[in-house]
């Protein structure tokens, strides 16, 4: 069977709350995640404003997951410490694979657009 540890999420903007494309972290956002997911989830957008979707433009000036530059309804998706690093504690020792797994690609579409999280390194530790 398997299960979940954590996801690490890339919500749409830093400015919308309404959207299930947007965290569901952001303050006044009536979208939860999977059951699935529970709370064991980081959130955040690198699009610091709210007309994300006039064109096609890549954010590279805000690294996710990083608990920095998060700004407006966001704000209450970073206030964790310990981010970028999770830590997890399972209730039962398991032997199982871990599967490390990257969602994305084409069939990201939202009004027209494409939508790409770009990914420079993964580390994964394991106590």
């Amino acid at each position: 069977m398997i299960k979940h540890i954590w996801s690490y999420v890339c919500g749409l903007s830093e400015y919308d709350y309404y959207d299930e494309l947007d965290c569901p972290c952001n303050t006044g956002n009536p979208y939860s995640p999977p059951s699935f997911i529970n709370n064991d989830y980081y959130c955040e957008s690198g699009i610091d404003h709210p007309y994300y979707f006039y064109g096609n433009f890549f954010s590279s000036n805000d690294p996710l997951w990083d608990g920095q530059q998060c700004n407006g309804v966001e704000s209450s998706c970073c206030t964790t410490p310990n981010m970028p690093w999770f830590i997890k504690t399972l209730n039962e020792t398991v032997s199982d694979d871990i599967q490390l797994r990257v969602c994305g690609g084409d069939n990201d579409v939202y009004n027209g657009e494409r939508f790409s999280t770009p990914l420079d390194l993964i580390e994964l530790y394991i106590k």
